[in-house]
């Protein structure tokens, strides 16, 4: 996955599949589903919810991402900028 800083979070619409898009004003971070399936994942971040950790280039959000809600149910983590199925 690629990670891309913005100030304002990007309407649904705008996301491109493989980006993680993390805004620091809003201490958030979202994506498409990792499946393909389309679907938009939000991940607050902070105290409570998850948190994204950048090592230079690479990236990692914990804990995991459980889309049990969506019709595809994946579940996955990402770390060091890739998926990897639960």
């Amino acid at each position: 996955m690629k990670l891309e800083r913005m100030k304002n979070i990007p309407n649904a619409n705008e996301l491109l599949d493989g980006v993680l898009y993390y805004s620091e004003d809003y201490n958030t971070a979202i994506h498409r589903c990792a499946c393909g399936c389309g679907h938009e994942v939000v991940t607050p971040l902070g105290n409570n919810g998850w948190e994204l950790m950048l090592k230079g280039e690479m990236f990692s959000l914990h804990p995991s991402i459980g889309n049990f809600s969506f019709p595809c149910q994946s579940h996955y983590w990402i770390r060091d900028s890739e998926v990897v199925w639960a």
